[in-house]
């Protein structure tokens, strides 16, 4: 006779998961970029620690100031370095490994900590920020910018200079050019989709045709617009940051793409488009749904969003390009921007990844804190109406945008209708 074993209660052994929960065996499935030697990957809490306090404690002596404003700004900057050593050690790994998990670590703690000053500076009256600007940051900050325009002659063809036949676009090759040209490979590596990297580089060219009336930085000639911007930088941009993927095995993202047994090609795809106001043949992941159809649309206004704010808000805020506090913010959330996208990515693709990822979250709340903190200091400053061309392009760009989006919603609808009968 076989007999049961007995029954014992001994309690709930474990924490229920919430359902937002993404199970290991999901998360395999995320294209975790490889990783290197195992040497690089072994915690060192202890020694943290014990270097962070050592190295607190000497430099409390060694940065001795005699101004308020001066020790403030030294204990802001360690205070810093105080939370990215918590971070890189504690803070959870995200989808990308490479070139090292501590890399990735250090740029969430870095996007906590400017989010915090975004929101900090946000309780800031227009004067009380210049103020706090100029006494705790830097003297030099809260004083008009120069204003420069790049449109001032626009002549392709100068035979009259010694220099150079072509003077205005050869002086044009300078220093920013090369910056340029990385930010864009950055943002290829941020888009990964060659194709929707030409439409946003495309996209924010006319976003400063939109504000150079408000901004004099955004006056540029049509060789500007075209050859350095589109052609050289952008595109060569777009390009590098491809061929790097490609190089080192970097996932490729699929935003908008048709299915794969589709065998048309992209200009194919985007005549039935135009020509076909149904979508009934249209086969674009981007268009299966309204949500994802808007989902896209958002990460492309968001990535010009998260460029205007930093044109706008240097402007209103006077600060220089080149000073360190631009850099502060440039650099690390340019690299910060790619790990975000990948959470916003899996978001919208994996219908098991229910919430938005904390990377994504973060970056929202930094890009559109720096909206808040613009529209808490721009009054009186951009008062010119907008011209009637531009005004007349959105009304068609906004008339596309309803049309499409009325045309999904339709077919979705009878495709449900279907479904259902």
């Amino acid at each position: 006779m076989e007999i049961s074993p007995k029954k014992i209660d001994i309690g709930i052994q474990c924490e229920v998961l919430q359902r937002e929960y993404i199970p290991p065996n999901i998360q395999s499935t995320f294209f975790h970029e490889s990783e290197g030697w195992s040497i690089f990957y072994r915690s060192r809490t202890i020694s943290l620690l014990i270097f962070m306090l050592v190295t607190l404690y000497i430099t409390s002596y060694w940065f001795q100031s005699s101004t308020l404003q001066e020790s403030a700004y030294i204990g802001y900057i360690f205070s810093f370095l105080a939370f990215c050593a918590y971070g890189g050690s504690y803070f959870p790994n995200t989808l990308i490994q490479r070139p090292h998990p501590l890399f990735w670590r250090l740029l969430q703690s870095w996007a906590c900590v400017y989010m915090m000053s975004i929101v900090f500076l946000i309780y800031f009256t227009p004067e009380q920020l210049q103020q706090f600007l100029q006494q705790f940051i830097d003297p030099k900050l809260g004083r008009p910018l120069p204003s420069k325009s790049y449109a001032e002659d626009c002549r392709f063809y100068t035979p009259e200079n010694e220099h150079s036949k072509f003077y205005n676009l050869t002086s044009s090759f300078d220093v920013f050019v090369p910056a340029h040209i990385f930010g864009w490979t950055v943002k290829m590596w941020i888009l990964r989709d060659f194709k929707l990297a030409m439409i946003q580089q495309i996209a924010f060219e006319f976003m400063e045709i939109t504000f150079r009336h408000w901004l004099p930085n955004f006056w540029e000639c049509w060789w500007d617009h075209v050859i350095l911007d589109i052609i050289v930088c952008n595109t060569g941009g777009i390009v590098v940051g491809y061929y790097t993927m490609k190089l080192f095995g970097m996932k490729e993202y699929k935003w908008s793409l048709r299915k794969e047994n589709r065998k048309d090609s992209w200009f194919k795809n985007l005549k039935r488009l135009c020509l076909s106001p149904q979508l009934d043949k249209i086969e674009w992941k981007v268009f299966s749904s309204v949500k994802r159809f808007l989902l896209v649309i958002w990460f492309l206004v968001f990535m010009n969003l998260c460029d205007l704010s930093f044109f706008f808000n240097k402007f209103v805020l006077q600060i220089n390009t080149a000073h360190n506090v631009m850099k502060f913010r440039v650099f690390p959330l340019g690299f910060f921007s790619i790990v975000a996208a990948r959470d916003y990515y899996v978001y919208i693709s994996d219908e098991n990844v229910t919430r938005l990822g904390p990377n994504a979250w973060l970056m929202h709340a930094i890009v559109l804190g720096e909206w808040v903190l613009f529209f808490r200091n721009y009054q009186g400053i951009f008062v010119e109406k907008f011209p009637t061309y531009i005004i007349i392009i959105w009304i068609g760009i906004f008339t596309l945008f309803f049309v499409t989006l009325f045309s999904i919603w339709k077919r979705e609808r009878r495709l449900n209708k279907l479904k259902q009968s």
